[in-house]
């Protein structure tokens, strides 16, 4: 007598996107907490990362809009963070500043991938 309990996944390309807003929106909060809750933007995108990680996985149809809501100020977070970094550590680069410049580029192009997927495939969210 086996039993399986395995998750049948339907959308690997939901799927995918679930997980990617889900750890950015542990990484916003992540963000927040060491800055000492200073950073008060990074609640708004947390949360409704983590909304969208909901809409996404039931297909909500304002899912479609909640990515391109936050589309902008994700990335208008992102851009200004790379930039305050690199002026702040021009002189003294490091592996540790190098990494983190590159996860930020890393999530501003699976941003962008992330919207212009949504943003194509928007009738599928119109259940």
């Amino acid at each position: 007598m086996t039993s399986e309990s395995r998750v049948k996944i339907e959308r690997w390309d939901i799927t995918l996107m679930s997980v990617f807003y889900l750890i950015s929106g542990i990484a916003y909060f992540l963000i927040l907490a060491l800055s000492n809750f200073n950073n008060l933007v990074t609640v708004f995108l947390g949360f409704l990362s983590l909304m969208i990680t909901y809409g996404l996985i039931k297909m909500k149809s304002w899912t479609v809009l909640f990515v391109v809501a936050l589309f902008f100020p994700q990335i208008t977070f992102e851009i200004f963070a790379l930039y305050a970094s690199v002026l702040k550590n021009t002189l003294s680069p490091n592996i540790e500043v190098l990494l983190f410049h590159l996860g930020l580029i890393i999530h501003m192009i699976f941003l962008t991938l992330c919207f212009l997927y949504i943003a194509a495939k928007r009738k599928e969210f119109q259940l």
